[in-house]
């Protein structure tokens, strides 16, 4: 946790997780700067408050795309000549060539997503199939926070930090950062407006059978990797959101569920398997499944009986 009374050490602890920028007391009274910092893959995590009215002016963010979600308080944000209000219904989206400058409330407190530039350009470049240019990777600023897509991705990212704090070890795991990382960034590029949106919505050629048999394959000799859209894109030579419509056709699931229900099945066999550890904890997050209270579901609806059956019967 970082945290601090002082306004240029303030300034150079954001700027060490963000950037340089411009931070400025509206008013003579005290700061107390708290700021808890997580990475995942290349997102960074906050949730940071100033306890004091400031306006911050970093300019163009550059090298990251920025989503930022009130929880307490409001922010009025500028956008080059266009300001917004920001609250707990109201996030706001940041693409990195834009100018920003923000005006936090005293009572702000924010979650804080930061997307590395290259990384989610290339995840955009993977859904859609085209080639990115520079700075064509643009959301619509504002988030509703009250319902639809945008409820549902603040609500998946805050769910995914309240996992990460209750669970610090899953970060020791490539495998379930991998699959964060994926699905944070597919969900911003589908569910907010934006350049790409409406090409991840429209319909689909058909994929060939071969396309996904590749991926099938791959995916059966490697479960065990932190596997993404990217890779299976590269390795099948079509766009990320052909490959999802080939394998919706053909299997009727996604590639990542596929990959999922290939991983479920190698748990039921090291639970099958006398010579494995004798822990369903143990077995199922060497799989990636984190969520045990789901993993148990799923499993009993697949099998017919709960995973600790599983694992006593084969004893």
């Amino acid at each position: 946790m970082l945290r601090s009374t002082d306004l240029d050490q303030t300034r150079a602890l954001v700027a060490g997780v963000f950037c340089d920028h411009r931070l400025d007391l509206v008013r003579r009274e005290p700061l107390d700067y708290v700021h808890l910092h997580g990475q995942i893959g290349r997102i960074g995590f906050s949730v940071m408050s100033y306890g004091a009215e400031v306006d911050i002016t970093p300019g163009p963010l550059k090298s990251f795309f920025l989503v930022q979600m009130p929880l307490e308080g409001h922010d009025l944000i500028r956008i080059g000549k266009d300001s917004l209000h920001s609250d707990a219904n109201h996030a706001s989206v940041h693409s990195p060539d834009d100018s920003l400058g923000m005006h936090w409330s005293k009572d702000c407190r924010k979650m804080v997503v930061r997307f590395d530039r290259d990384t989610l350009e290339r995840h955009a470049q993977s859904m859609t199939g085209t080639p990115a240019r520079p700075g064509g990777l643009k959301f619509q600023p504002v988030m509703d926070a009250r319902q639809g897509a945008g409820q549902a991705w603040i609500r998946t990212a805050r769910h995914v930090l309240d996992e990460l704090r209750a669970s610090p070890a899953l970060l020791a795991s490539p495998l379930i950062c991998a699959q964060f990382e994926q699905l944070l960034m597919t969900t911003l590029l589908e569910w907010q407006p934006g350049s790409v949106s409406a090409s991840l919505q429209r319909d689909t050629r058909e994929v060939l059978p071969r396309h996904v048999r590749l991926v099938e394959d791959y995916i059966r000799a490697h479960p065990e990797q932190p596997i993404s859209i990217e890779q299976l894109t590269e390795l099948a030579g079509v766009s990320g959101r052909t490959l999802y419509s080939g394998f919706q056709k053909f299997r009727g699931v996604s590639p990542m569920r596929y990959l999922r229900d290939v991983r479920m099945e190698r748990v039921r066999s090291d639970l099958l398997d006398p010579s494995q550890p004798r822990s369903v904890t143990e077995l199922a997050t060497r799989w990636g499944f984190f969520q045990l209270g789901r993993f148990a579901t799923e499993y009993r609806k697949r099998y017919g009986e709960c995973p600790g059956d599983t694992l006593r019967r084969a004893a």
